[in-house]
This record gives C-alpha cells, structure tokens and sequence, in this order.
C-alpha cells in the first residue's frame, strides 16, 4: 500500500473531510463526537479509499446527511458515542444502501444507538436483520409500528364426499391494501421472512374475535364470489380458517429502535 493511501486512513476528519467541506459546523462536529470511534473501527474497511469514487462518496454522503438530521433532532445533553459494535457494521452498510427504505432503517438504528435514552434498544443483531429485509419488507416494518397483529383468512373447500378440504386462498390479508408493495403478491414470503427473523409468529389456529378485519378482507377477496363459483358443484361448502400473525417482543424492540 503506498503512502497515499496510508495518509487516508489515519484519521477520522480524513474521512468527514471527504464529504464535507466545513468541519467546525456543529452538526458535522455533532457527528465526528457520535462516530468517532465507529470511524476509526471503519478503517479496517478502507472506508476513506472507497471514498475517492465519486458515485460511492455522492451515496455515503446522503446517507451521513440523513443520519446527521436524525442526530441534530436529539437533546444535545442527550447524544452519546455509538458503541462500534453496533456502529461500525451499520456504517459499512450505509456506504452501498442505496434504497431510500432500506437506509432509513440504518440510520434510524444509528440515531437511537447515539441517544442515551434508546441506546437499550440497540441490539447489535438487528443490523444482520436489516440487511435481510427487502424494500418492501422495510415498508412493512413501518407500517407495524403502531400494530401488535396482522390478522389473515385462509379460503377452504371442503370436499363433497368425507373430512377432505383444499386450500383456495392461503393467508389473505390487507398489507397489500394498506401498504404500498412494489410486488405485493410476494406478501405471503414478505411474512414468512418476518417469522423467520422473529419479528412476527404464526398464530395459526388462534383468532381475533372481533371479526371487522376478517370480514374486509373476505369482502377484498370475493369470498361470496368464490362461493357462488364453486359450491356446491366443486365443494360441499367454503370456509375460512381466521387467524393472525403477533409481532413477538422482540419485533417490538426491533421497530422501536429502527422506525423513527
């Protein structure tokens, strides 16, 4: 490695001096306080090489732009250094995140881990958790933030001779109604991802007895329709199977520390 090279990753302000031109304003001196040590961690990346490419420093500087708004929006007494554990991973991440969803996540994780009163729901796991979800998995993550359920109806024929059934429709709900989804018939893997990383569980055979819900979504999906289509000439009678999917505890803390 020659010595320009060297030079560059010798420092934090080589890498806040890249992206911006003044360091002495506050909010800049706010950010090299919270990063310091997640900077100095960042080396061990070559962060400050990456830097020299244009289209790469033009995205991690929207990113700490981002990130900066979200710490000016903290009671000064109230900022504290992110730990590196949590801070250095997210600020690999956030040099390639170029989805706006995505990289709202991160930088909402990075502003709770500079806050003294969140940095508890910081969990060093959920940045690998991120990294998992989809764009359209992040959409749905913000829209559970005022949720504790996602209430589904599975569509069943039963058979016209003995105790057999099919499953017409499995796990209709609302998200691709309520949530604007880019592949919205993607929505049942959307949540089964979110089961696989704990953030909700399949409550299967339980159901919610206020029936509101289940009735908009068997209105949404033409279930009297389908009756009207397939009974009783291809089954005997058509029934929904109502259930729910909970967002556990830990999906909690996860939306809590990652959804502003």
């Amino acid at each position: 490695m020659d010595n320009s090279v060297l030079d560059l990753v010798k420092g934090v302000p080589n890498i806040l001096g890249q992206i911006y031109s003044d360091l002495a304003q506050p909010s800049v001196k706010a950010v090299g306080q919270a990063l310091g040590t997640v900077f100095e961690f960042s080396t061990s990346f070559l962060l400050p090489v990456k830097l020299l490419n244009e289209k790469f420093k033009l995205n991690f500087k929207k990113r700490i732009t981002e990130y900066e708004q979200k710490l000016e929006a903290i009671p000064e007494d109230k900022r504290c250094e992110v730990h590196p554990q949590v801070g250095t991973p997210i600020i690999e991440k956030l040099s390639y995140t170029t989805n706006d969803d995505i990289a709202d996540l991160f930088t909402t994780l990075l502003a709770n881990a500079s806050n003294v009163d969140m940095v508890n729901t910081a969990h060093p796991s959920f940045v690998t958790m991120i990294e998992r979800l989809s764009p359209d998995e992040a959409r749905i993550i913000k829209y559970l933030k005022e949720k504790d359920d996602i209430q589904y109806c599975d569509f069943r024929g039963n058979a016209l001779k003995g105790d057999g059934y099919n499953t017409i429709m499995e796990h209709v709900n609302l998200i691709p109604q309520e949530v604007h989804l880019s592949f919205p018939n993607n929505v049942n893997a959307y949540l089964a991802n979110l089961v696989s990383l704990g953030i909700l569980f399949d409550m299967d055979g339980s159901y919610i007895i206020d029936q509101t819900i289940y009735n908009k979504i068997k209105a949404v999906y033409g279930f009297e329709r389908l009756k009207t289509q397939f009974v009783p000439n291809v089954y005997k009678e058509l029934v929904t199977n109502d259930s729910f999917y909970k967002v556990t505890d830990f999906g909690k803390l996860f939306i809590q520390a990652c959804i502003k």
